[in-house]
């Protein structure tokens, strides 16, 4: 089993227990899954095949959300993006949110990542379909896979803008992908990506400053209240930092999170290989993990077995989420696509452009008679009277590289639909 990247304390007889540790953990995680699946009909996003029906990525359309469904899900034709459903919850939500900003259904298409999401190597003589590769291959593979595609819609000339969605081992793919090198350090694939949504991530560093105190983690008490992320606690696999590229600090970030303080995948107590997590993982995991309603499963809003109370409150928590991380992706598709300028109407003549924002300015060129221009931004400045009329907003005018009082444009004093310059 593959075990590279994990922390490895002592010599070789603990990195050996390490490992039976984790297939044994793999096998129960398919087990339960299962379990929760009631046993429907698997066909993973790539293994072992055939595909569900996805067309190839292409760079046609402007949004792409790209989703990493959790370990030994599968398709059918009731579930497209995973059949536990925490996938399709949040694809509503944040395909509402982007209908809110004003994106149509048309515009976005909604991917499911080929990986394997598989527990272990399982035997093909043997019944189920929990294969072909061991956690640790299955998700590394994930995450390769990731950063192909990220690499695909950079190289786009359209630049389409990705939102990433992983659920459990998913959440782990995505987190490990966007910590590459490939992607945090390479400026294009790391615009490429509006925002990222993480659910029950099985690879949450809660003690990361200035992710739960700006509301980007979101903990939830098993009531849905919002709860404490214990610095201690975190992902049940591992502990990984969101890149500083995406975390941002007091609210500008593009990374989200969402783990209930009575999950464990994401809310472990113990470190991942540690002795008191060998000692205590089976039972945690199985309290988490294990049954219909299940802490890991309940932030999906169409659980057959859940209370209505309980789904609308997955609802609300997705639409929360899927809020703010489509007005952080709206953000920075505006970086890769910058809004085009807004034509204004000039009605004065011999009008003055100057350096900035003050009558007292160098006068950059002049605006000899009515006509219309291009205006970048506007700010509150020096105040100007003409004809009896006071305004005090500048409009920065990037064809004359200059600023024109607002008082000289056709409209209201502070003109709609032009953004506040910095």
């Amino acid at each position: 089993m593959t075990t590279a990247g994990k922390i490895r304390e002592g010599g070789g007889a603990r990195e050996t227990r390490w490992q039976v540790w984790v297939l044994t953990l793999t096998v129960l995680s398919a087990f339960a899954l299962a379990l929760n699946l009631g046993g429907a009909t698997a066909a993973h996003a790539e293994y072992p095949g055939p595909n569900p029906p996805q067309a190839p990525a292409d760079c046609a359309k402007p949004w792409v959300i790209l989703s990493a469904y959790g370990t030994s899900e599968s398709t059918d034709e009731g579930h497209p993006y995973g059949t536990v459903g925490v996938n399709s919850t949040y694809i509503r939500a944040l395909k509402s949110a982007l209908y809110d900003t004003g994106v149509r259904d048309s515009d976005v298409t909604v991917r499911n990542l080929p990986y394997p999401a598989s527990a272990l190597d399982w035997p093909d003589w043997l019944p189920g379909n929990w294969g072909p590769d061991d956690y640790w291959t299955s998700m590394y593979k994930g995450r390769d896979k990731l950063v192909e595609e990220i690499n695909f819609y950079a190289s786009c000339p359209t630049r389409p803008t990705l939102v990433l969605l992983g659920y459990s081992q998913g959440a782990q793919v995505i987190k490990n992908a966007i910590a590459q090198d490939a992607v945090k350090g390479n400026q294009r694939n790391a615009d490429e990506i509006g925002a990222i949504v993480n659910v029950g991530d099985a690879s949450r560093e809660n003690g990361q400053i200035g992710m739960g105190q700006n509301g980007q983690m979101v903990t939830l008490n098993p009531d849905y209240s919002d709860g404490t992320a214990d610095v201690s606690r975190g992902g049940l696999m591992q502990r990984l930092d969101v890149p500083a590229v995406f975390a941002g600090f007091i609210g500008d970030g593009r990374y989200f999170d969402v783990c209930r303080t009575d999950d464990a995948v994401c809310d472990e107590q113990a470190y991942p290989g540690s002795d008191e997590w060998q000692g205590r993982w089976l039972e945690d995991f199985g309290n988490s993990a294990i049954g219909d309603n299940a802490p890991h499963v309940m932030y999906r809003d169409n659980g057959l077995a859940q209370s209505p109370a309980d789904k609308a409150n997955a609802a609300r928590v997705a639409s929360r989420t899927a809020v703010r991380a489509i007005a952080a992706a709206v953000a920075q598709r505006n970086v890769v696509h910058p809004p085009p300028d807004t034509p204004e109407e000039v009605w004065a003549t011999n009008v003055n452009v100057r350096a900035t924002p003050s009558t007292s300015a160098d006068i950059v060129t002049v605006i000899p008679e009515p006509t219309t221009v291009y205006v970048k931004c506007q700010k509150h400045a020096e105040s100007v009277t003409y004809g009896g009329i006071t305004n005090d907003a500048w409009s920065y005018l990037p064809q004359q590289k200059g600023w024109i009082s607002n008082i000289f444009l056709k409209g209201p004093a502070w003109m709609p639909g032009v953004p506040e310059c910095d």
